[in-house]
């Protein structure tokens, strides 16, 4: 657990001390590399840890192996690990690869200033990172990419066209990032006729990849697991209403898009107490939820004791993600704990 808990703690500390310093940059992109290479280390350098990466293992073999017919999951991320298999034909290497990747996205996204430098280390990556990068690959890339996505649409002048890219790519790697898309395009995009073309282009590529039988095995998968207890998804609704009334408090008055998100994110609980999807939409709704903190409010000048407050959130993210981690152990073939290097692979 320590080599989940530590590289969080020194993030939180450099972080912490960048943002009550006077020193102001352009881009913290470079400094939040380097806050966050400890976690990094632990991510790329991982071996067989982190719950679903036994099924990454024959999933993308197969991608490269000549049995591409059995992989069934979102076309984007098979044909990124087929381009990675050209550069090494490794599974040992392209899970690393796209673990990298999904990093250097998210650093990219959540390093314009110092108000995102905090969003990101005490309410996304205690939650997110190590899950994002070590287990649910495909979601990490693809929330990765949208998060890149509403970046383009945060700037002062907004690029339409990246966002639909880089939207694109998202949902090409989980399909379930469209509701992301969706939700960011209502309420962010003044609808231009130009638009009508690239939703045009849009829909036509989605169709056009859009592989029907990922949809049946995914209700055979959800059918075949066995009812979540009421539990499993009470813990990230109160990590949610614990985040979103924090971030009401801070800006006083809230758009009408935070509302349809908090009112999705009970619906993914009432569903969650009668399929594991349920819990899926709620990671999905609360990482929705910290992009549009992040990237489509005011910019809040904070008062350094509100720090308490952002690291007693961590903390409990922290500790609602350890205790999956300690709770996952007896029942997966790569369970995050123990915690094993590469070198260390059984």
């Amino acid at each position: 657990m320590l080599y989940y808990l530590l590289p969080s703690v020194i993030l939180m500390v450099m972080v912490s001390m960048m943002y009550i310093s006077k020193l102001k940059l352009k881009s913290y992109a470079t400094f939040l590399f380097l806050a966050c290479l400890p976690a990094i280390v632990i991510s790329v350098l991982s071996g067989d840890s982190g719950t679903d990466k036994e099924s990454y293992y024959g999933w993308i073999g197969n991608s490269f192996n000549g049995n591409s017919e059995k992989v069934t999951y979102e076309p984007g991320f098979k044909y990124l690990s087929l381009l990675l298999s050209y550069i090494y034909p490794s599974v040992y290497f392209i899970i690393p690869a796209i673990a990298l990747l999904t990093t250097l996205i998210l650093i990219k996204s959540y390093s314009n200033s110092k108000y995102q430098l905090l969003i990101f280390t005490f309410l996304l990556f205690p939650y997110f990172y190590f899950d994002m990068t070590m287990n649910g690959l495909r979601y990490g890339l693809s929330f990765a990419l949208v998060s890149l996505a509403a970046h383009q649409l945060s700037k002062p002048k907004k690029n339409s066209f990246l966002f639909f890219v880089f939207a694109l790519l998202a949902v090409s790697m989980q399909y379930s990032s469209f509701l992301m898309v969706v939700l960011i395009y209502l309420s962010q995009v003044n609808f231009k006729k130009i638009h009508l073309l690239f939703l045009v282009v849009v829909g036509y590529a989605v169709v056009s990849i859009l592989d029907f039988e990922y949809f049946d095995n995914k209700v055979d998968v959800y059918n075949d697991i066995s009812r979540p207890s009421g539990i499993s998804g009470l813990s990230p609704l109160i990590l949610f209403f614990t985040v979103f009334l924090f971030n009401w408090y801070l800006q006083k008055k809230l758009s009408w898009i935070y509302f349809v998100i908090l009112g999705l994110e009970i619906l993914s609980f009432l569903l969650s107490l009668k399929s594991y999807s349920g819990l899926r939409f709620q990671t999905l709704m609360m990482f929705t939820l910290l992009i549009f903190i992040a990237h489509f409010q005011t910019v809040q000048v904070l008062r350094k004791r509100l720090l308490a407050v952002f690291f007693m959130i961590a903390c409990l993210s922290l500790s609602l993600k350890m205790r999956n981690f300690m709770n996952e152990e007896k029942f997966v073939e790569t369970p995050f704990i123990p915690y094993e290097f590469f070198w260390e692979r059984r």
